[in-house]
This record gives structure tokens, C-alpha cells and sequence, in this order.
């Protein structure tokens, strides 16, 4: 379905912002701006909790209504400087699942914060290239050496790959990171939504840290309590495209990933809401599909015993290693050296993404955990059709 521009200035907003595993703060100050922007602070409550996971509460209507949280993470792959060394070479560690044959020959860009005082960080960027790398081992991430172009470069500065800024091409949007700086735009677009048309809800966005090394921030607030184990989590995230869930056909129901199945009946519900938004918006398509490409946050949740699912964008390039077809659009996309390109996903299915969750928190009063509903609807079945054949 065709994407509002709206949707789309906020998607390419905030896929232009740099972020690495537990280093989110450019993003942090980015949503800070956000919040404090048109009102928004006077429908929705933020929150910092002690790992630093930002949770941005909405609530309106029934006061005892059950909480849906969406949850997203703010951080991609990346390097973070660790010291400057000599005749303008800086040494680096880069946390996050890129296998190291990747780095040979990469162009990569340092942000570094302006020093204070400063209001609003603005990330400055700095042209570098990866000069070698030493892999990673149990006990240590990868580390390398980059050569900058300038030498001020600051001790904790992020690198990202030299990509260009997030750009659409026909349907297709580029981007340093879609993974999963996309899923957290997905979420202000539903904030938003539910402000403007002033939708009866209660819905918590939980925007977690670090986990591209393990899942970090979820763990936390899992582990720890700080969303009530009495809420459904969605976990948003963008997954790589497989033949099962492609570029285009619309938001992935997420039956599950590598690791684990999530919640039968939360999934079941998400299908069945997927499926009237569908006969509502004839442009509206959705897909479902088990993503076991890897493990995601929906699985700490599940592990932890919360009433878990997901729903993801397929995802071209995962992790910025150039996988993308030629048939879904490679041509457009830019790269950073001869095996690092932008990630892509379909504006359609963000577009999708969005109708789909704003109408689960809109609906999700209906929901029903566990088996009961489907028990219901199959009793009924059975007696009313079945059970005059079956004993005559």
C-alpha cells in the first residue's frame, strides 16, 4: 500500500541517525526532539528506565484496558573507537553479526558528537576505510584499524559503513540501517496515529538497547520487570527476505525465529486483524512466515514467560552484506566496498506495518490469551455441523 509522506519523513529521519550496541545515544536525543515536538509530551508518557530502554506510553480510554507493548531496538551493527593511533590510522571495535571476509576494502564513516555545550547532538561524519581486522573471539568483539581522512577523531565516535542517506527508489528505500532503526520509525508512526485520531488504547513503545549482542536491553526489562508480565509484547523488527517472505508482499506475522515459536493465540489474533485490515484496504497485503534466519528480542520476552509475537519487514542486504537480487532492485543500491551495501526494505511495507499495528492497538481489547476463544469456535463448529454425522 502506498506509504504518506508523513510516514516517510520519519522513516528516512530516523534511518539517517548513526547507532551502535550500547552506544544509542544519537538516537536517544533524536526521539527526545521527537517527543518534546507538537505536543506530543501531553499524550505521551516517556521513560527512561535503568538500562537506559526508553518506554513511550500511551494511554487513553478504559483505565483498566490491558497493555499491548510494541517493542523495537535502537541499535545496528557498528564500530566504536576505542583509541587514536599514529600517522592518522584510529583503532576501532565493531559489535554486531557481520562476518569479518566483509570488512576487506570497506569504506566507513566516524561520527563524533560536538563537544559541549550543545543542545542537540548533530552527528559529524568523517570518511575512514577498514586497513585490516582482527576477528572476534568469546571474549572479544572484532577489532580493526581504519585509516580517517581528518585526525580529529574522538575516543568513542561511531562508524557506520560510507553509505548515502536513506533514499527511495521507486518502492524500494535505502539506508545505512533499516535493521531496526526502521521498526523504531514504525512505532512513532502508530504514536502518531493514536494521537491524531485520539484512538482509545493502551499501548507501551519499548525502545531497547544493545541487541545486536544478544538482545541486552530485553533482557533487562524482562529479567527485571519494568513492563508488567500481564502485557502482550509484539517485537518488531526487519528480518532477511527469504522465499517465504519477500520484498513487497507486505508486514511478516512472525510465527517465530531461530530459537523459538511465539504465542499461538497472540499470533492467531494478529492474523485475524491482519486479515480485516486486508478486506477493509484493498492496497493492504500482509504475509506470515517462521523467520529462523536468526534470533530476535520476541524470544527473550518468550523466555522470560511474557505473551509473545512479532511482525517484521522483510529485509534486502541484512546487516548491510550484500545479498540483494538483481530482480528486487541491486542496481539502486550503493556500496561501500565490494561486498557492504544498504540495506533495503519495501515503503509499501512499512506503509502495511503501520496500518497493521495502529489497528492491533485500536483492537487489541478483543484479544483473548490462551485457547479459549478457539476452543469456542471449535465446539461450535462441532456441535452445530459436525456431531450429527459423526454419531449416526
Amino acid at each position: 500500500m502506498p506509504i504518506a509522506d508523513s510516514d516517510l519523513t520519519t522513516l528516512r529521519w530516523l534511518c539517517d541517525i548513526p547507532t551502535a550496541p550500547y552506544h544509542e545515544h544519537f538516537v536517544v536525543a533524536a526521539l527526545r526532539h521527537w517527543h518534546q515536538s507538537h505536543s506530543r509530551h501531553r499524550h505521551i508518557r516517556w521513560r527512561c528506565d535503568p538500562a537506559g530502554n526508553i518506554h513511550l506510553e500511551y494511554h487513553q480510554g478504559r483505565a483498566n484496558s490491558r497493555l499491548l507493548v510494541l517493542e523495537a531496538h535502537l541499535d545496528h551493527p557498528a564500530f566504536v573507537v576505542t583509541s587514536r593511533g599514529r600517522h592518522g590510522t584510529v583503532r576501532a571495535i565493531f559489535r554486531g553479526g557481520v562476518k569479518p571476509e566483509f570488512f576487506t576494502g570497506a569504506r566507513v564513516l566516524l561520527w563524533n558528537a560536538p563537544a559541549p555545550p550543545a543542545t542537540r547532538p548533530e552527528p559529524i561524519g568523517v570518511p575512514a576505510q577498514v586497513l585490516a581486522v582482527t576477528p572476534a573471539t568469546k571474549s572479544q568483539p572484532l577489532r580493526a584499524i581504519l585509516r580517517a581522512d581528518r585526525t580529529a577523531i574522538r575516543t568513542g565516535a561511531i562508524g557506520t559503513w560510507h553509505l548515502p542517506d536513506a533514499a527511495v527508489h521507486d518502492n524500494l528505500f535505502t539506508a545505512r540501517a533499516c535493521d531496526d532503526l526502521a521498526g523504531v520509525a514504525a512505532c512513532l508512526c502508530v504514536l502518531d496515529r493514536l494521537i491524531q485520531r485520539r484512538a482509545a488504547a493502551r499501548v507501551r513503545v519499548l525502545l531497547t538497547r544493545a541487541e545486536e549482542v544478544g538482545f541486552a536491553g530485553a533482557i533487562a526489562a524482562a529479567h527485571q520487570g519494568w513492563i508488567p508480565k500481564t502485557c502482550a509484547v509484539i517485537g518488531l523488527e526487519t528480518s532477511r527476505t527469504t522465499a517465504q517472505a519477500r520484498l513487497g508482499h507486505g508486514p511478516v506475522i512472525r510465527v517465530g525465529d531461530r530459537s523459538s515459536v511465539f504465542d499461538g493465540a497472540l499470533t492467531g489474533f494478529m492474523a485475524t486483524i491482519a486479515a480485516r485490515v486486508a478486506a477493509a484496504v484493498p492496497e493492504f497485503k500482509f504475509q506470515r512466515a517462521l523467520m529462523d534466519g536468526g534470533t530476535c528480542d520476541t524470544t527473550a520476552f518468550d523466555a522470560f514467560g511474557y505473551q509473545a509475537g512479532a511482525v517484521c519487514l522483510a529485509l534486502g542486504n541484512y546487516h548491510n552484506m550484500a545479498d540483494l537480487p538483481a530482480d528486487q532492485g541491486l542496481a539502486a543500491v550503493t556500496s561501500a566496498g565490494p561486498t557492504i551495501a544498504s540495506e533495503t526494505i519495501d515503503v509499501r511495507d512499512f506503509a502495511g506495518e503501520v496500518e497493521l499495528l495502529t489497528a492491533l492497538c485500536r483492537e487489541f481489547w478483543r484479544f483473548q490469551p490462551g485457547t479459549a476463544a478457539l476452543r469456542k469456535k471449535l465446539c461450535a463448529l462441532h456441535y452445530h455441523t459436525q456431531k450429527k454425522l459423526l454419531y449416526s
